[in-house]
């Protein structure tokens, strides 16, 4: 027996669509230039939506054709990831700062023909273009063109330009919901890139869970500073949810040249826009204590700050909520679940040192996520202690690669995350490490995460990061990459020393390097590919310390 209900497809086009009737003077916040805001309506943002997609359809784009973007958060962007959906094409979003080789590689491999282009960009896109066979149109996000656009060996066109005289509305085609809407590529830090392609029922599933009191608790009456980029899973899918929510959103972006955020202009960012939730990554978090630290300003118009990306560290968490009174919750995902799959908002009815250990840790699974810990072929129980490899499945996670099945990335129907975990009888994840960091030391393991963790916890710390490296005793010991505050003078025996009582002692680094800064990756992760490069090259001046024989 069926129930009576419509078969209505869940498509972006109703999410652009409500937005507008139902929330149409909430606003949108993106960036040009040296870092100029720019604030547009949610109904000016569907009538610029609806323009677009006519422009788009004139330059040949029809259903099922992939279009690039590769652009800075502007506002033309937001209007571009719904109009391209919605109009039945793909969406593409490009992160500028992967190496030409790599982005000529995925617009030929998707046989981009139109790329949209922040007019920043321009100049890496006259590299890349010649090496794309199918690219016939650049669209710059403009009212100009800027000088060397004439270099390009394809057909260059100005966005305000083609929208002029254009319909604010387009007939949006009844898709089906399975319909792919965008594709992402992997960060790529333990291997080569993989595409995602995320479909119009993913994207609505995702977004509803994100407006979920248990997730982030979107509302009509937030304000959402986030700085992750669209290009990072479209910028952990929050515009999506923003619409459907009649949420405000700031979505920031670094200086001109620069990957990551200052903490100066995060701090600017919130006194002037003082929205009420926030939304970044660890290594940003980091940057903006130290900033309040040196220069105090009231943050008390946070509810509430979503950090992921990576595992906040205790010492930063506690001292970002002891002293400004904010609560920090973390949330997992990969680019393979759209990206949010838990979110670490604690059960109220648990015990205070429960309730720590879970917002500690990165957060219990919602309905639409299942999750299972694998020990080779055991499965491990949620007892919150047994650590196996993390596998998920769920209508938001991907069930394979484009153009590349990596079979032994997926197993029975479950996505295997490359973490390795553990998950409480209340449901709650830690990951312990990535299956490739944690650092097989005489037949035990050890967490770099742990390390890392317990390294920063001292207030001379900044920064710290952890691999494991050749030993002929051991088959690998822990290296910690230290970054030290200004003025801290400190030696490695010293904070070897200070981890007693944190770290046991056959566990505590061997090797210590002092550095100025730890290689990350454009969306805030441990470069650690790059790390292990470095250390190989002897690029590290290192101290060691003998953990004597307790080993």
């Amino acid at each position: 027996m069926f129930g009576t209900m419509l078969d209505t497809p869940l498509l972006i086009s109703r999410i652009l669509e409500n937005a507008a009737e139902r929330h149409g003077s909430s606003t949108i916040t993106g960036f040009v230039d040296q870092v100029e805001s720019r604030t547009t309506r949610f109904d000016v943002v569907a009538a610029r939506a609806g323009a677009t997609a006519h422009a788009l359809s004139q330059l040949g784009v029809g259903i099922g054709d992939v279009v690039g973007v590769l652009s800075e958060s502007r506002t033309e962007y937001l209007e571009a990831l719904f109009a391209i959906p919605s109009m039945g094409a793909v969406v593409l979003p490009l992160n500028f700062h992967r190496s030409p080789d790599a982005t000529a590689s995925f617009l030929e491999s998707n046989t981009v023909s139109v790329l949209m282009v922040d007019p920043e960009n321009l100049p890496s896109v006259e590299e890349i273009a010649p090496r794309v066979e199918s690219l016939r149109h650049v669209v710059v996000l403009d009212s100009v063109l800027p000088p060397g656009a004439e270099r390009l060996p394809v057909e260059v066109h100005a966005l305000e330009s083609l929208l002029d005289g254009l319909s604010a509305t387009y007939p949006w085609p009844a898709l089906d919901e399975n319909s792919a809407a965008a594709i992402a590529y992997t960060s790529g830090t333990t291997g080569a890139p993989k595409g995602v392609s995320y479909t119009h029922r993913s994207v609505w599933l995702h977004s509803m869970q994100l407006c979920m009191a248990e997730s982030a608790a979107l509302t009509s009456g937030d304000t959402v500073l986030t700085t992750v980029p669209i290009h990072h899973v479209m910028s952990w899918g929050l515009p999506f949810a923003a619409l459907m929510s009649g949420t405000d959103v700031i979505i920031a972006r670094p200086r001109p040249g620069q990957a990551m955020h200052l903490g100066a202009d995060i701090a600017e960012l919130l006194a002037t826009h003082r929205p009420n939730k926030f939304m970044t990554t660890t290594a940003t978090l980091q940057r903006l204590i130290v900033r309040l630290e040196e220069h105090p300003q009231s943050v008390s118009h946070l509810a509430e700050v979503a950090v992921g990306g990576s595992a906040v560290p205790e010492a930063l968490f506690d001292a970002f909520v002891e002293r400004h009174g904010v609560t920090i919750i973390q949330a997992y995902g990969l680019t393979e679940t759209s990206p949010i799959a838990a979110f670490a908002r604690p059960d109220p009815h648990s015990s205070a040192t429960h309730r720590r250990a879970q917002t500690l840790g990165q957060g219990r699974f919602p309905a639409g996520v299942q999750a299972r810990l694998m020990d080779g072929d055991r499965l491990q129980p949620n007892d919150g202690w047994s650590v196996g490899e993390l596998q998920l499945r769920g209508p938001w996670v991907t069930a394979q690669y484009l153009d590349d099945h990596s079979p032994e990335r997926f197993v029975d129907g479950w996505l295997r995350t490359g973490d390795m975990a553990t998950i409480s009888p209340r449901g709650y994840l830690d990951v312990v490490d990535r299956e490739d960091d944690i650092i097989a030391s005489g037949g035990e393991l050890i967490s770099s995460v742990e390390l890392e963790h317990s390294v920063i916890r001292d207030a001379q710390v900044v920064d710290a990061a952890v691999i494991g490296v050749p030993d002929d005793r051991w088959g690998h010991r822990p290296l910690v990459l230290v970054h030290l505050k200004p003025g801290a003078q400190v030696t490695a025996r010293t904070l070897w020393e200070n981890l007693e009582g944190r770290v046991e002692t056959w566990k505590r680094p061997d090797h210590w390097a002092f550095v100025t800064d730890i290689p990350r990756t454009s969306v805030g992760k441990i470069d650690k590919l790059e790390i292990r490069a470095r250390h190989a090259a002897g690029r590290y001046e290192i101290t060691t310390i003998s953990p004597g024989s307790q080993h």
